[in-house]
């Protein structure tokens, strides 16, 4: 089962994959902190939360894009 496994998350289908699930959790964590921010009274104004969503899309691309240059070339 795990070389089955193994030999799926290895494949370039896998990898996409494994990279659209990290990709969702980081851009996951990132709304979850934003969230937390509101519910600490900070950055509530309609245009602050505008650029705070883009700001979590962005972040979240390019923390998992990092992450991952960093496992591919490391790892």
């Amino acid at each position: 089962a795990f070389e089955t496994a193994n030999g799926f998350f290895g494949s370039i289908l896998g990898r996409l994959i494994l990279f659209g699930y990290t990709w969702a959790l980081i851009h996951h964590m990132l709304g979850g902190l934003r969230h937390f921010a509101w519910d600490m009274g900070y950055a509530d104004s309609k245009e602050t939360s505008t650029t705070l969503a883009v700001a979590t899309l962005i972040g979240s691309v390019t923390i998992t894009v990092v992450l991952w240059l960093g496992i591919l070339i490391f790892g």
